[in-house]
C-alpha cells in the first residue's frame, strides 16, 4: 500500500511515540477572595517548558517540587475582585494544550482547554463538552503508536462490510477497558500495557508481511477487539494524568471516548480518500515499494517495545 508511506512521511513520529500531554491546572475556592491552585507542567523531550500563569489575582507560591516527568507548583491566588481570566505564559513557545478546571465554593466545576493560539480563557466560557472531546481527539492524533496499529488493519481487511466490521470491533474492545480503569473498576500498571501494544503492532506487521492464510487474516475482527482491549488501558493511561471532573465523570468520559473515535475515523477517512485517489491515477507501485511501510512500522515498534520492556524487568 504505497498510500501508507506517504502517511508516514508526513505523520510527527517520535521514536517513544507517547503523545503530548497537556499541562494541568486545577484552581480551588477557599473563599471569596482566596484560591489555591496547583499547576503541573509536562517534561516534554528531558525539558521543563518554564510555564507560568497570570491572572487578575496575586499570586503567592507556596511549593515546588519535580519528578522525572512533571514539574509541580502549588500556591494561592488573592483576588480583591473574583477571578475573571486565567493566562498560561509561555504556551506559544510550546507544542502543548493546558486542561483548566476551576472548582467554586458550592463544588460546581469548570473545565478549559487552552492552546498557544490562545492561551487565555475567561471564567464565562468554561465548559467540559469541548475539553474532553478534543482530548480524546488529541490523544488518538498525537497517540502515533495507536494510529499506526489502527493503518495496519488495513492491510488485513478486504472490502467495506470487513472494514466496518474490524473498527466496530476495535472501538467497542477499547471502550470496554477505558471505561473500566477510568472509572478505577480495573487498575493496571502503564509500564507493561505500554510495552505490550508497541508487541500487538510487531505482530500485526509481522501478519501483513505473512503470506499464510491465518486466523487474523480470516476473522481481522478477532484481533482487532483483543488488541483493543489493549489499547484501552493505553487511552486511559493519558486520561489517568488528566482526571475526570466529579460532578460529570460518565460524560467526560463519553466525550473522550467519542473524541477518539472522531480522530479514529478522519484518520482511516482520509487514508482510504488517499487510495482512491492513487488508484484512479493509475500508477503502479512495485511491491517491494508496497511492503516498505510495513517494515518500517514493524521495525520502529520493535525498538518501541525493546525500550519499553527494559523498565519492566529493572
Amino acid at each position: 500500500m504505497p498510500w501508507l508511506l506517504l502517511i508516514l512521511l508526513v505523520l510527527p513520529v517520535s521514536l517513544t511515540a507517547h503523545e503530548v500531554r497537556p499541562a494541568l491546572l486545577t484552581v480551588e475556592q477557599q473563599d471569596s477572595n482566596l484560591y489555591t491552585a496547583i499547576f503541573k507542567q509536562p517534561q516534554v523531550q528531558g525539558r521543563f517548558l518554564n510555564l507560568s500563569i497570570e491572572t487578575n489575582c496575586e499570586e503567592t507560591q507556596t511549593e515546588s517540587k519535580a519528578s522525572s516527568s512533571a514539574l509541580q507548583a502549588s500556591f494561592e491566588l488573592i483576588c480583591e475582585t473574583p477571578l475573571a481570566f486565567i493566562t498560561i505564559e509561555g504556551l506559544e513557545k510550546t507544542l502543548i494544550d493546558t486542561m483548566i478546571t476551576v472548582e467554586d465554593l458550592n463544588g460546581k466545576q469548570d473545565n478549559y482547554l487552552v492552546t498557544g493560539r490562545e492561551p487565555t480563557v475567561s471564567m464565562a466560557t468554561g465548559t467540559a463538552t469541548p475539553v474532553y472531546l478534543s482530548l480524546g481527539m488529541e490523544h488518538l492524533f498525537f497517540g502515533i503508536d495507536h494510529v499506526l496499529f489502527v493503518l495496519l488493519l488495513l492491510y488485513l481487511v478486504k472490502g467495506w462490510r470487513n472494514l466496518i466490521t474490524v473498527i466496530t470491533s476495535f472501538t467497542a474492545a477499547h471502550s470496554i477497558t477505558l471505561a473500566l480503569s477510568a472509572l478505577n473498576i480495573v487498575s493496571v500498571s502503564q509500564t507493561p500495557v505500554e510495552a505490550l501494544i508497541a508487541l500487538s503492532i510487531v505482530l500485526l506487521a509481522a501478519e501483513a508481511l505473512s503470506n499464510r492464510d491465518t486466523l487474523i487474516k480470516r476473522q481481522p475482527w478477532l484481533i482487532a477487539f483483543v488488541f483493543g482491549l489493549l489499547h484501552g488501558l493505553g487511552f486511559a493511561g493519558a486520561l489517568s494524568q488528566i482526571g475526570l471532573p466529579e460532578s460529570s465523570a460518565v460524560m467526560a468520559l463519553f466525550l473522550f471516548n467519542i473524541g477518539i473515535e472522531i480522530g479514529q475515523v478522519s484518520i482511516v477517512a482520509a487514508v482510504l480518500a488517499l487510495l482512491i485517489a492513487v488508484r484512479k491515477s493509475g500508477l503502479t507501485i512495485p511491491d517491494r515499494i508496497t511492503v516498505l511501510p510495513v517494515y518500517l512500522i514493524g521495525g520502529l515498534a520493535t525498538y518501541w517495545f525493546i525500550d519499553r520492556s527494559l523498565p519492566v524487568f529493572s
